[in-house]
């Protein structure tokens, strides 16, 4: 049986999230380890999926590609939660050194990210000073052999991100709308998309076929979905429930004291462009 399925950016976000609920990764560190769940808004409904509990997307963002530019949430604005740890299961108070430091070899670190290439190298961008979580977590994680799950949507598929890294980096910018930032490379993760998502959870093969829309259905993504007829219709019943996913609300960061090398960074709100100023969608 063949089907096509038709995902807005939200709701290839709440099928991800599902999917990776249901990794047997997750599961084993669920059960005998940590997830580590740092901020972001992909990681947002992968809480909900684990935990069951109701989260605000936007809260779980630090950076943020919003109002057509590069963005950072302001700190005051984020969820206090983040990051998210859980040890056997349960929220634990604890950093994400400590629970590295209390080594478990089924901890799962899952990481949000910026882009994905068809080799399946994921880029992700950095903005701060001192590399963001990547930088807190690479080290165990590639010497001891963690794993680190990376839901992804296929709107944010690009041609190469080896080449996209090489061509970032804050000081090597003369201009930036929005935030300077740099990109990390990571080669050795396991990204979850919407295609590994149908395979997951359905053992179906989806082929990606179309991007793009308007009218709220910016950023979709088309995938022709393939199997058995028994597997392909549970996996139509469950896109059917999760069509209508409520699309993400931004936090824009408050330009008049971002200390990025933003073209608009120190403007009051009155001085901005129409399109940058914060409206009652930035205060959610």
């Amino acid at each position: 049986m063949k089907a096509a399925f038709v995902f807005t950016p939200a709701e290839s976000r709440r099928l991800i999230a599902k999917a990776v609920a249901q990794m047997p990764e997750v599961k084993a560190a669920l059960e005998k380890g940590y997830v580590i769940i740092p901020g972001s808004t992909g990681n947002a409904f992968v809480i909900e999926e684990l935990l069951g509990r109701a989260t605000v997307p936007a809260r779980y963002t630090a950076g943020i590609v919003c109002h057509g530019i590069l963005c950072v949430t302001p700190t005051e604005a984020r969820d206090p939660s983040i990051p998210t740890i859980l040890y056997k299961g349960k929220p634990v108070n604890k950093t994400i050194r400590e629970a590295l430091d209390d080594f478990h070899k089924e901890t799962v670190i899952i990481k949000g990210a910026n882009a994905i290439d068809p080799q399946g190298n994921v880029g992700v961008i950095t903005s701060g000073f001192d590399g963001g979580t990547v930088a807190q977590i690479i080290g165990t994680v590639t010497s001891q052999g963690l794993k680190i799950i990376v839901p992804v949507g296929l709107e944010k598929l690009v041609a190469s991100v080896i080449e996209g890294s090489r061509v970032t980096g804050a000081k090597t910018l003369d201009y930036s709308m929005g935030a300077d930032f740099g990109m990390y490379c990571l080669t050795n993760t396991l990204p979850v998309t919407e295609i590994t998502a149908l395979d997951i959870l359905f053992g179906i093969k989806a082929v990606h076929v179309a991007s793009g829309g308007s009218g709220g259905a910016e950023g979709a993504v088309v995938l022709i979905a393939m199997g058995e007829e028994e597997r392909v219709k549970a996996a139509i019943e469950l896109v059917e429930s999760i069509k209508g996913e409520k699309p993400l609300a931004p936090l824009k960061g408050i330009c008049v004291s971002c200390r990025y090398a933003c073209r608009y960074a120190g403007l009051e709100e009155k001085d901005l462009p129409a399109w940058l100023q914060r409206t009652e969608r930035d205060l959610c």
